[in-house]
């Protein structure tokens, strides 16, 4: 027997009239009565609702040969299942990217050289900066914590970098940068610096104070781009 005639069949046995039974699964008669006589067929969380009411399990409400309710239902299952699988790569990879800019966007915010290093969104920039008059020594070298200027708009950010010997007549740097990764520094004499350049440079060397200026000179620091 088809699903139409077991629904029919163990309806009318129980005494259930098409409304009552409509109702009890909030449907319309006209519905219900599609159902019945084999015009359409509702779905899966329907049909074990109609198996509670009916209390016929579920294979014996859908036995019978060929039922085309048996095959809708398999093309649903593996539908849904297959839209599962998408919904899963969809949002493991949301969550992939999220997690990979987050990282990107940390690196940038705190000045990891080496998430700078390799973040794809950060171009080069050369930059000018004047070198405090007298650097720290470390076992790499002498190293310096100074403003590196962009522009001529005032965009740079404090970085930390080697450099080599120098006095007070080339105590200037051209540097190239990749967000705070430092990729080349070159000593410079303060006439070698380009004009519009030379107002945000500055003549004398002024020493971070993280209560007036951040170390990064952009709206949102965070944001992993330049």
């Amino acid at each position: 027997m088809e699903f139409a005639n077991n629904l029919r069949t163990t309806r009318k046995a129980l005494n259930i009239t098409q409304q009552e039974l409509a109702d009890q699964l909030h449907v319309t008669r006209q519905t219900l009565s599609r159902w019945e006589n084999n015009q359409s067929y509702p779905n899966l969380d329907t049909l074990v609702q109609l198996s509670d009411l009916l209390a016929i399990p579920l294979d014996s409400l859908l036995k019978g040969g060929d039922n085309p309710m048996v095959t809708k239902i398999s093309h649903d299952v593996r539908t849904k299942k297959r839209y599962q699988r998408y919904l899963l790569i969809i949002a493991s990879s949301l969550l992939l990217i999220v997690i990979w800019l987050g990282t990107l966007g940390y690196g940038r915010a705190n000045q990891i050289q080496q998430i700078d290093r390799i973040n794809p969104f950060l171009t080069p920039q050369v930059g000018y900066a004047i070198l405090p008059p007298t650097p720290a020594r470390d076992k790499n070298g002498l190293k310096v914590d100074a403003f590196v200027a962009d522009d001529p708009f005032g965009n740079g950010a404090w970085l930390n970098f080697y450099t080599g010997q120098y006095t007070p007549s080339n105590q200037w740097t051209l540097v190239e940068h990749k967000g705070s990764y430092i990729k080349h520094v070159r000593l410079i004499k303060q006439q070698t610096i380009p004009k519009i350049m030379q107002l945000q440079v500055g003549t004398h060397f002024i020493k971070y104070n993280a209560q007036v200026e951040p170390r990064i000179n952009k709206s949102k620091p965070w944001l992993p781009f330049n």
